[in-house]
């Protein structure tokens, strides 16, 4: 799965094309890595799931990423738009499963041009990549909240819902330079 994919749709909705645009045209999305120049893009997508943000904390952790093969960033780019989503996953061993998993972390389609297959492309790519690099399994947790749960975004390609809860210990959340973030009180209100 290396290097870009390109792929077309023609899913379109009239509320969101530009002027003389018609639902027939399509629309070219390239699926690539991530690089550091990515920066700008990928926090304004960030910013769309309603995470405040941190540029020079989000490029360390980019860069970070960038260098680790147990995580990849990719982002979607239209030649008219630019980066209009991306995908990051991490993926870490666990015993009882006797190999690797992937986790999406993150899955943002920008505001406007959501609805056009974009996002299940990223999904396919990650699917693709998964195989690639022999992992177990490869899981997202959502939020109950979010429009992508309640509309069952992931559940429609081929995800099924894990009967677990996942717990969080907060107490390290106040003790590093990010962690701002991660209270629902310093959050923009969700956007998406």
């Amino acid at each position: 799965m290396a290097g870009a994919v390109t792929e077309t749709s023609s899913k379109r909705r009239e509320a969101d094309m530009s002027p003389g645009e018609t639902t027939g045209m399509l629309s070219t999305v390239s699926i690539r890595p991530a690089v550091a120049a990515d920066l700008p893009a990928i926090c304004d997508l960030i910013a769309q799931l309603g995470y405040a943000i941190r540029q020079d904390t989000l490029g360390d952790l980019l860069q970070t990423m960038l260098r680790d093969r147990r995580h990849a960033v990719l982002v979607a780019e239209a030649a008219d738009q630019g980066i209009v989503a991306m995908v990051a996953l991490s993926s870490r061993p666990v015993l009882r499963l006797q190999g690797w998993i992937g986790t999406i972390e993150e899955l943002v389609v920008k505001r406007g041009l959501r609805d056009r297959g974009t996002g299940d492309r990223l999904i396919q790519y990650a699917k693709g990549l998964a195989a690639e690099r022999g992992w177990v399994r490869l899981e997202a947790v959502v939020a109950r909240r979010r429009e992508s749960n309640r509309r069952s975004f992931l559940y429609s390609r081929g995800f099924v819902s894990a009967e677990c809860v996942t717990y969080r210990w907060g107490r390290l959340e106040g003790q590093h330079r990010a962690s701002w973030g991660l209270y629902p009180e310093h959050r923009y209100p969700e956007m998406v």
